[in-house]
């Protein structure tokens, strides 16, 4: 198992958040953290969310897949050593 981070910004509207979990929990991950925060923008939000998954190729088809939601403007794999 490896833990990594998802980093989204989205565009900050109604059911933004549950469209994005819906596409998590369809192939059955289990969301381990989930944070949401606003921007200086108030029309952008930041949603990290923390899975564990079984290797990093699935870690990346997800982010791939979370990208391709209309609401969606940025996905980023982050690695959690990095983050300190």
């Amino acid at each position: 198992m490896i833990f990594q981070f998802i980093r989204l910004k989205v565009v900050n509207r109604p059911g933004v958040l549950n469209r994005v979990t819906q596409v998590v929990l369809k192939p059955r991950y289990n969301i381990d953290t989930l944070t949401l925060a606003g921007a200086d923008d108030p029309a952008i939000s930041y949603i990290t969310i923390g899975i564990n998954f079984q290797d990093l190729e699935a870690a990346t088809l997800l982010t791939r897949q979370l990208l391709k939601q209309v609401d969606v403007v940025s996905a980023t794999l982050l690695d959690p050593s990095e983050l300190g």
